[in-house]
């Protein structure tokens, strides 16, 4: 489906709920807020609700303090806009609050999206939802002011690990330059994003390096997080956002896999990412997960040490 289906769909409605995945990042944010600027700037109402709350490393970002994790008890909306999520299962709680009959306008990148809304504009080839929503604000000829620019960087920048992953194109440079023609200050954002980390998480990511390890041939390098780890350290969930890239830099290496307990009991969350040679989707995929060919994950249920074999077991089954 393209990008007009989408824009009539806009125009036909007038309240939006707009949402994205748990656990949410640059990209599902900075989505949203802009997303939610395009709205009222066209006449329409908009509220955010998300499960997760907004990380506070992202909360220098205009509009995020709108985001709510409670629905307003008098909003009726008329259509959900789902951002950032390849199906509805990762929108958590919030899906509580979608009725059956709902208009979902599903907006994502993923490949793994399985084009669960009425209205589908699914673009794997693009960096980021926030690349989408851009393309949105230029097909309705609305002005993208500052707030929306930072909004729209964070999302670009993030979700192509500062221009280096290999979803970044030359139309990505070229809606970044854009951007930062408005206001956007590359340096600050770079510096609010990514160099402010607090003792305590710097020292989850020197219990979390501890535990590394390499497979024989040295082509899958894995790493954990445990709920202890997160206990001594004192750390934030936040803090755990990166650690996998130090497993992905290692030369020779082609699967990163990191492992991080969850809250609930007997969940896993596992991560992982390639260089391009390996699909890591398709791994992600064989236990209920996806996302992106180069950046995926899923939740496995199990102790920590047996979901660490059986999915190594897969990775090693997929680099043959």
């Amino acid at each position: 489906m393209s990008i007009r289906r989408v824009k009539a769909a806009i125009k036909k409605f007038n309240k939006f709920l707009i949402t994205s995945h748990i656990n949410s990042e640059a990209d599902a944010i900075g989505s949203q807020v802009a997303m939610a600027s395009l709205l009222r700037k066209l006449g329409k109402v908009a509220v955010m609700l998300d499960d997760s709350p907004v990380p506070s490393l992202l909360q220098f970002i205009k509009g995020t303090e709108e985001i709510s994790k409670e629905m307003p008890h008098d909003f009726n909306y008329q259509a959900v806009v789902i951002l950032d999520s390849p199906d509805l299962a990762r929108i958590g709680r919030v899906s509580e609050y979608i009725k059956k009959d709902a208009v979902i306008i599903n907006i994502d990148h993923h490949i793994s999206n399985i084009n669960f809304g009425k209205f589908n504009w699914v673009e794997p080839e693009f960096s980021s939802a926030g690349e989408m929503v851009y393309d949105l604000f230029k097909a309705f000829k609305v002005k993208i002011d500052s707030s929306d620019a930072i909004a729209l960087y964070a999302a670009i920048m993030t979700d192509t690990g500062s221009f280096r992953y290999s979803n970044t194109s030359s139309k990505t440079h070229r809606v970044a330059a854009e951007l930062i023609d408005i206001g956007v200050k590359p340096y600050e954002m770079h510096t609010k994003i990514y160099e402010t980390s607090s003792v305590q998480d710097t020292n989850l990511l020197g219990e979390s390096l501890q535990t590394m390890k390499l497979s024989e041939d040295g082509k899958i390098a894995w790493l954990w997080v445990t709920k202890e780890m997160l206990k001594k350290t004192k750390a934030s969930l936040e803090g755990t956002e990166g650690i996998i890239n130090f497993a992905r830099s290692i030369d020779g290496v082609e699967i990163a896999v990191f492992f991080r307990e969850t809250g609930t009991e007997g969940r896993v969350k596992v991560s992982f990412r390639s260089k391009g040679k390996v699909d890591v989707n398709k791994l992600a995929g064989l236990f209920g997960g996806g996302g992106h060919p180069t950046a995926s994950g899923c939740t496995v249920f199990g102790k920590i040490e047996e979901v660490e074999k059986k999915v190594l077991e897969k990775a090693k089954e997929i680099l043959k």
